[in-house]
């Protein structure tokens, strides 16, 4: 060999060289022997995005001490929550989703990871098309049978046609309350029809609301949580217009432990109905709706009705600014009961109207969340936390909770004491 030849080769250094080589012989052959799509890291045609636009952190509420069989707890300490939807849009060619690494972050720094193979995957929920925060696509995928909405959302599987859009529907986590992180990213391998392998990255950063305004529930006496914002929940889970995803379905509970005095077939049998409605923080009244009708109980607002007046969603309503961009809404009350007009300022407490069946309701019931703007339907929900309240046990037991997220099926009251 010309090189081992040289003139300026040292005899001593010969044996060094040669491992040189034969090390470089492996690493060749290490590198032939790999994927040739690995090699080439080759990128997949295909956009990614996630929905909503801006994903929050949220406090899963403080559990009872899972030793308590009574309970149902899961943790003794918070959780920390996300869900979100991916919506992937093929450009050129039909791509099946082979395996994803994911990686939690914070500052940069990896926290953990997991992998989801492709047979894991498949048993996750999937869409045909790209699932939208807004009225339209709503709208659009409901369906009013006799009265009763219905989804016309399509499953699928983690595959997405050429020049088509696949939706991964509610991805979610929930970690205790020391796991923070500010990204998720996501590590796609996508195989195309001759099984060629393709990549992708896609990174949802995850933000923080630090709640200014401290609210209490809207209400007095013993209420059930009928529906949290819990990730099991449908509030989480689709959310219209992003606006419910971190909203609570409030019923007011008899002496008797239930909702209803007989049998539940009219809304004046509900412990609800007529009860009052209080604001749950000092603000400013923003929109006020107090003519919408009510349709019964298990029935909904014709599409058309709906359709005309998006406010007839939510029934008649009262939207107060809180201030610091924090807004609630508090939904289906009775028509001709709501006691504040916009403009009017309103305190901790006081009287805005009485719980009705109006809108979208099906039983009576209060509908609150937390919100980023004064217009509804244009608006996202944002985490937030009630203070200063009381969760009853079956036991007759009861936890006060200085600061906390009143999970599905919670027995709770206001901390009178406070």
């Amino acid at each position: 060999m010309m090189f081992i030849k040289s003139r300026n080769m040292s005899p001593k250094r010969l044996p060094f060289l040669l491992l040189l080589i034969a090390l470089a012989n492996c690493t060749n052959e290490s590198q032939s022997n790999m994927p040739i799509a690995k090699q080439s890291s080759i990128k997949a045609k295909i956009e990614i995005n996630h929905v909503p636009e801006v994903v929050y952190t949220s406090v899963q509420g403080a559990y009872i001490n899972p030793e308590n069989p009574s309970a149902g707890a899961l943790i003794k300490d918070h959780q920390l929550t996300w869900l979100f939807h991916l919506v992937f849009h093929a450009q050129v060619e039909s791509l099946r989703i082979e395996n994803v690494d994911v990686e939690f972050s914070r500052y940069g720094k990896l926290m953990w990871q997991e992998t989801y193979p492709r047979s894991y995957l498949k048993n996750l929920t999937w869409l045909e098309g790209g699932i939208r925060y807004d009225t339209e696509y709503f709208l659009e995928n409901i369906e009013f049978v006799n009265n009763k909405m219905a989804s016309l959302e399509k499953p699928t599987s983690p595959d997405i046609p050429a020049d088509g859009a696949t939706t991964w529907a509610r991805f979610n986590e929930a970690k205790p309350y020391f796991s923070r992180i500010d990204a998720i990213t996501f590590k796609f391998e996508f195989r195309n029809e001759k099984n060629e392998a393709q990549y992708a990255e896609h990174t949802v950063p995850i933000q923080e609301w630090n709640q200014n305004a401290k609210l209490h529930l809207p209400f007095d006496g013993l209420w059930v949580a009928k529906s949290g914002n819990d990730l099991r929940t449908g509030h989480r889970r689709t959310g219209l217009n992003g606006l419910t995803t971190y909203g609570w379905d409030f019923m007011k509970v008899g002496e008797d432990g239930r909702t209803f005095r007989t049998d539940g077939s009219t809304p004046s049998d509900y412990y609800a109905y007529n009860a009052e409605v209080l604001a749950p923080a000092d603000g400013v009244v923003t929109h006020v709706r107090n003519d919408i009708e009510e349709y019964g109980i298990g029935v909904t607002p014709p599409r058309e009705r709906v359709e005309e007046d998006g406010d007839v969603f939510a029934g008649n309503l009262v939207i107060i600014d809180h201030g610091n961009g924090e807004y609630t809404l508090t939904s289906h009350m009775r028509a001709d009961t709501i006691t504040v007009k916009t403009g009017d300022h309103v305190k901790l407490g006081q009287l805005i109207g009485l719980v009705g069946n109006s809108g979208v309701s099906m039983v009576p019931h209060i509908h609150f969340n937390m919100m980023d703007k004064a217009q509804w339907l244009k608006a996202r929900g944002i985490p937030s936390l009630f203070s200063d309240f009381e969760r009853i046990q079956h036991t007759d037991s009861s936890e006060a909770i200085e600061r906390g997220n009143p999970m599905t099926g919670w027995l709770v009251r206001p901390n009178v004491s406070n």
